[in-house]
């Protein structure tokens, strides 16, 4: 939960190795963090072949309901990009592409070659404050106006859209409230809240089929941790073997 920035598409790859180049240089002259990814990606992958959508009636609330199908491919692509942190309280910047020059990532399950291929990527920005937000924005329209045209983005504060940050704070500020509350909520038992013990539900109903035991009574303290970084890691085939395995 939290404001997010998605965004997708595809790009010329003649154009790559000039618009990465633009991309350091970016990061430099605002200091921030990155570092170049130049993979292989060999083995399985799993994606997404269809999505279905239901209209569905909740509580007297109007919604859809998702259902994502998956199969399983081999797979023997190339990522080449960039990963970019602009603040420790932002989730990084996803800059690669796959052969075909697709804004991609390929998430390793497990040491054994299996991935999750996502060609819709995201930037949680929440935890950061909103002139990170604005950062990001500027950078990806900054991209898109100079070397990726067919960058697709849409901001969940519509400051990408809109260049209304009195807007995008107002959004970061609803929902970091909303988060307070729900915090303290489950990190005191005492309070009633109907989305805590909604969680609390879930969470013992889980439990219960883990431990093959019924879910225990009342409400229960859990502890809330907020903003924490999502670490990289390397597939375990190219450990050691140098950046690009030969691939690229």
């Amino acid at each position: 939960m939290g404001v997010t920035i998605h965004y997708n598409g595809t790009m010329d790859r003649a154009r790559l190795a000039e618009m990465l180049d633009a991309a350091r240089l970016y990061c430099a002259e605002n200091r921030w963090l990155y570092h170049d990814v130049d993979d292989r990606i060999l083995g399985h992958v799993e994606r997404i072949v269809e999505t279905r959508e239901t209209e569905i009636e909740v509580n007297g609330i109007q919604g859809t309901d998702v259902e994502s199908i998956t199969k399983t491919f081999p797979i023997d692509d190339s990522l080449r990009g960039l990963i970019i942190n602009v603040h420790p309280k932002c989730e990084p910047v996803w800059l690669t592409f796959n052969e075909a020059g697709e804004l991609a990532y390929y998430m390793p399950l497990n040491d054994l070659g299996e991935y999750w291929e996502m060609k819709s990527l995201f930037t949680k920005t929440q935890f950061a404050g909103t002139r990170t937000h604005i950062a990001v924005c500027n950078f990806l329209h900054y991209l898109q106006d100079n070397y990726f045209p067919g960058l697709n983005v849409y901001d969940e504060a519509n400051y990408f859209e809109s260049g209304d940050a009195s807007r995008a704070a107002q959004q970061i500020g609803f929902l970091d409230s909303i988060m307070d509350r729900l915090q303290s909520a489950l990190e005191d038992e005492t309070i009633e809240d109907e989305a805590a013990d909604m969680i609390r539900g879930a969470l013992d109903s889980a439990e219960s089929n883990t431990e093959n035991a019924e879910p225990k009574p009342g409400r229960k303290k859990i502890k809330v941790e907020r903003g924490k970084a999502i670490a990289h890691r390397d597939p375990q085939w190219k450990r050691g073997h140098g950046k690009s395995a030969g691939k690229n």
